[in-house]
Formats: C-alpha cells, sequence, structure tokens
C-alpha cells in the first residue's frame, strides 16, 4: 500500500520531517527492507539508505536479515508520557482493577492531534486479544473512547475536527457523515456515556464515559470492550454505565484534589 508525504510548511526542515514520516511507515510495515521503503516513498535507494544509517546511529531503528524495524528506544519515550503525570498512575491503577472486575479489555484513552491514544490498557480473564489494539493511536469517531471525549466539545470544534481529519470508514457500520455523528454526540450528552457498535473492529463493542476536569472538558475516557454477544446494549445500559461512571466520578475527584 502505498505511502504519502505530507506536505511541509516553509519553516520546517524537509529532512526532518522526512525523516519521522520514515520512521512512521516502519512503523506501520515492519519489518521491511530498503527496496519496499524506496519505492512506497518515493525515495532513491542511495538517500533513504542514508536515512536509515543515520537513525540506526542514533539507535532509533534496527536491522535485522536486511529488514529495518522500529527500536526500543521508543519504549522510554513511551514510559515517560505514562508517568510524566501524576495523575497517570492513579489511572493505571483504576484500569487494572476494572479490568479485573469486568473481566473485559478496558483502556483509558486521551486525545492528541484530532486522534485517539491509547494511553493505558488492562485485560480481564476474558477480555479480547484485538491486534489493532496493539497501535497506540487510533480515530476518535470511530471509537467508543473518542467519542465520549467529543460529546464534551462544542458542535463547532467537532466540525473542525471533521473537516481536518475526515470521517474514515472503519466497518460498515463507522459513522461517516459529520450530521450523523453530531446526533450520536448528542444521544451521548443525554444518556451519559458512548457506545461504540462494531464501529471499529467487527463483531466488537464498546463503551466508553469522559473523564472531564473542573470545566467539563475531557481530559481522557475510560472504556470497557468485548464481544458484541457479550457487551450487549442491554449490559451496557444497565451493568457497565453504572460502574464507568462511578470510576470516572472517583478519577475526577482525584485529579480535582492533586
Amino acid at each position: 500500500m502505498p505511502y504519502y508525504i505530507m506536505p511541509t510548511n516553509d519553516k520546517s526542515l524537509k529532512s526532518v520531517t522526512q525523516a519521522f514520516h520514515i520512521l512512521e511507515y516502519i512503523r506501520e510495515n515492519e519489518p521491511v527492507r530498503l527496496t519496499t521503503i524506496s519505492t512506497d516513498l518515493s525515495i532513491a535507494k542511495s538517500t533513504m539508505h542514508r536515512y536509515l544509517s543515520t537513525l540506526i546511529e542514533n539507535k532509533y531503528l534496527v536491522c535485522q536479515d536486511g529488514q529495518y524495524l522500529i527500536s526500543s528506544a521508543f519504549l522510554e519515550y513511551a514510559n515517560r508520557i505514562q508517568t510524566r503525570d501524576p495523575f497517570y498512575p492513579l489511572v493505571n491503577a483504576k484500569i487494572q482493577q476494572l479490568a479485573n472486575e469486568t473481566g473485559e479489555l478496558v483502556q483509558f484513552i486521551i486525545e492528541e492531534y484530532g486522534r485517539a491514544i491509547y494511553l493505558f490498557q488492562a485485560i480481564g480473564d476474558n477480555g479480547v486479544q484485538v491486534g489493532n489494539y496493539g497501535k497506540t493511536s487510533g480515530p476518535l469517531h470511530s471509537t467508543a473512547g473518542g467519542k465520549a471525549i467529543m460529546s464534551t466539545w462544542n458542535d463547532d470544534r467537532v466540525v473542525d475536527l471533521c473537516e481536518q481529519t475526515g470521517l474514515s470508514k472503519k466497518t460498515e457500520q463507522t459513522i461517516t457523515s459529520v450530521s450523523d455523528l453530531l446526533t450520536e454526540l448528542a444521544e451521548t450528552r443525554s444518556r451519559g456515556y458512548a457506545i461504540n457498535n462494531q464501529e471499529n473492529v467487527v463483531g466488537l463493542n464498546a463503551i466508553s464515559v469522559p473523564v472531564c476536569n473542573e470545566s467539563g472538558t475531557a481530559i481522557g475516557a475510560v472504556s470497557i470492550s468485548g464481544p458484541r454477544n457479550r457487551l450487549t446494549e442491554k449490559k451496557c445500559d444497565t451493568e457497565l454505565k453504572d460502574i464507568l461512571l462511578s470510576v470516572s466520578n472517583e478519577l475526577e475527584l482525584n485529579y480535582r484534589l492533586l
């Protein structure tokens, strides 16, 4: 699948931007060979080899049997993000507790640059192992956590985001209309929780509630995901919503006391 380089503005250093796009490409396609990277990114092999050699020299890539992979150096960055805020260890502990209680896949999601970032994750005894969740980010509009966060925004902010990122279709159930998304977010505000009915992964449902600051804007969202036959609409509305709202209220109180 072709990978397109995003244009840079006049003030950016194009070589730095290019290096990051190369890293992003390798992250999504690893392990991958020089020829493939060069072809997909439309960069001469000699130039690409210099980029890759420089990234290896700085320990951001490794090369095994002629194939390039992201190095473990990025784990240090991830660990720093997960511990830099004194609130985050409290969140992580609560996510682990909730996974043990429900037996399902539980996540804490934040929004950054218009994307849903899966900051913490815990899998209960019956939790599904979904390959896509190995990734650290995804669209907001097709996830329960993303919709929970957007439900705390005004409509203008939602429309602005849609114009910037579009509404990509992940499954046949994905909302791809701005007006439909606004309607869904209004319903989310009314009932107090967001749902994902196979909108991101076929066969997987989810429920999520926002965790808000004093002004009512989401600082993140807690979600529970599971097979659609187990996370039914009835179970979400009669059981899981109360569990999530209790967790959200506890986290909000802890956040304000820090």
